[in-house]
């Protein structure tokens, strides 16, 4: 699954396969196969908490929770919604177009889950160096939230989450953007791009943005004159040629 859009289009495709995977896995859970890997969580039953639940929402424990049991839910939704489109008549391919806009949610929302359950995962390595996994763990948390509080009709719709973990939620996300600032030129860079593949002058360590865009504007061929020699070369004689048609 690619967090971009695919060079042959869109990922809707991608989803949609995902999503057939899922109902594959979930079809074998109901028959009592046991799931392993990603899809192990489909086995388990997702318990709504109780109300009136005080919620810590920087607790990546409880925030894995809550992705997996929106995974869950949405998935069973989606099993549900194909299902009936089966029953009213419609042939296996019709069901499927059907239902795409559950399934293509469903996917989306496993692979949320997966890749917030992996980051938390990989923070309880003991080998990690303690200063950068305060670091990550902020940033684990920041990316948690933020799924979380995009698309918070998920998690609010059957009582999992309340308004008040939604509130908490934003107000976390704003403390830990504050806390990671100092850091962020430290994260960006660690997937080092090499500048020349970057090609911009926005990403600069010492922040003068605007000075080096004058500097770059001032240096491309096309400012080199006022007016470019390609307007005296084609376009002044075409204006010229056909100014009593104009």
């Amino acid at each position: 699954m690619t967090p971009s859009a695919t060079y042959e289009g869109e990922n809707t495709v991608m989803m949609l396969q995902t999503a057939r995977y899922l109902m594959k896995s979930y079809n074998q859970s109901l028959q009592g196969e046991k799931l392993a890997g990603s899809v192990a969580y489909l086995s388990g039953v997702q318990p709504v908490p109780a109300a009136g639940r005080t919620r810590n929402m920087l607790d990546l424990g409880g925030l894995c929770d809550a992705y997996r049991h929106r995974a869950a839910r949405l998935v069973h939704e989606a099993a549900v919604q194909l299902r009936n489109e089966r029953q009213a008549g419609k042939d296996q391919p019709d069901a499927w177009n059907a239902a795409s806009v559950d399934l293509v949610k469903a996917a989306m929302a496993h692979s949320q889950y997966f890749v917030v359950k992996n980051f938390a995962e990989r923070l309880t390595d003991s080998t990690l160096d303690s200063s950068i996994s305060d670091v990550l763990t902020r940033l684990c948390q920041l990316h948690a939230l933020h799924g979380l509080v995009n698309n918070s009709g998920d998690f609010l719709e059957d009582g999992y989450l309340t308004g008040t973990d939604i509130r908490q939620a934003r107000r976390h996300i704003n403390a830990l953007m504050a806390k990671l600032r100092p850091d962020a030129v430290a994260l960006v860079d660690a997937f080092d791009f090499p500048d020349g593949i970057l090609n911009s002058v926005l990403g600069r360590y010492d922040g003068n943005v605007y000075e080096h865009l004058l500097e770059w504007a001032k240096a491309s061929p096309l400012n080199k004159t006022d007016v470019h020699q390609s307007y005296h070369k084609y376009l002044k004689p075409f204006l010229e040629a056909n100014r009593a048609k104009l």
